[in-house]
Order: C-alpha cells, then structure tokens, then sequence
C-alpha cells in the first residue's frame, strides 16, 4: 500500500511538473547538466615547495606509483625550489594551472571525474511555480585522490532549486531559505 502511494504522488508530481512547461526528469536532467557542466573534472592544487604537502604526498603512496618525486633532504642553496617533482607517468593528471602559479611552485591536479548518475527526487512546492531537485553523480577517483585528507566519496548527492518563469523553468542558485522566501 505504501509503494502504491509512493507511486502515484511520483506521477502526479511528474504529471503536473512547472504546470504548462512541466519540470520533468528528462527536463531538470538537462537543465542540472548544462548547468553544472558534468561530466567535470575535480581537481586539487599541490604546493610543491611546502614540506607538509611533500609529507602528504609521501604518505599517499604516490612516489611508489611512480608519479612523483620527492625530496627528503634540501641543502641551504636549494632553499626555495620544489620538494615535489612530477614524472611522466603523471602527466595525464596535470592540469592547466596559472604563470604565477607555476612561479610559486604550485600545480593543479586532477582528482577525479565527475558524471552525472540519476535524479533521485523532485518535489514540487504547492504553489507549483517552485521545485526542489535532489540528483547523485558518480565520481571516478584518480591516483591523486589519495592526497587529500578524507577520502572522496564515490557517489555525492545535491540538491538543486527551479522556479517556473515565463521563459519555462530555470535553476536557480539560492539557499533552501532563500528558495522558500523568494
């Protein structure tokens, strides 16, 4: 009994979306994918020169990997250069970073792709011009994943906003208060 209920509120919130530019999940699919651009890169800035990265990286297993060097020991006259040295086999993994950034001995990694995976629930308010989407994506963690300090989470979950205009439903970038109020 409680599935059959589950079932026909998911269709009738499916069947009365935005009212005449309904909100649908192949609809709000689109919306969050042209929005949030996915799939996307997730990236992370490694500061070669800070001995504490260095320390991370080391304890990150990354140099067994073969994708990095690093430096234990650094004489006086080589105060100021990199501790953390990439490879070739690393290369995949750099990522475009800034001149001022490289100057200053810091690289932008990858960490994993991001790809979006389902839209779990859309809750249409009852005034019918508002919408709260709740969507999962899929992450595929990269060898530099292992850098950070909690581990990334294979799946992430978010929840999005739509309000119903004349040009159709947009999302919009509010809070949960901001969406309710506005």
């Amino acid at each position: 009994m409680k599935k059959l209920s589950y079932i026909l509120t998911v269709t009738i919130i499916l069947m009365t979306g935005c009212n005449t530019n309904k909100l649908d999940q192949k609809t709000a699919t689109e919306l969050i994918i042209k929005k949030y651009q996915y799939p996307r890169v997730m990236d992370h800035y490694v500061f070669r020169g800070d001995p504490e990265h260095a320390r991370m990286i080391l304890k990150s297993g990354l140099e067994q990997k073969g994708l990095v060097l690093v430096q234990r020991t650094q004489k006086l006259m080589d105060a100021g250069k990199p501790l953390v040295d990439f490879t070739a086999a690393a290369k995949p993994y750099l990522l475009p970073t800034s001149k001022e950034d490289i100057e200053s001995h810091i690289q932008k990694v990858k960490i994993a792709d991001e790809a979006f995976d389902a839209i779990k629930e859309i809750r249409i308010m009852s005034s019918g011009k508002k919408a709260i989407v709740t969507y999962s994506t899929v992450r595929k963690n990269t060898d530099f994943a292992s850098v950070l300090k909690k581990s990334l989470p294979q799946t992430a979950e978010y929840t999005v906003y739509f309000v119903l205009t004349e040009d159709g439903c947009q999302l919009i970038n509010k809070s949960y208060i901001e969406f309710i109020v506005f």
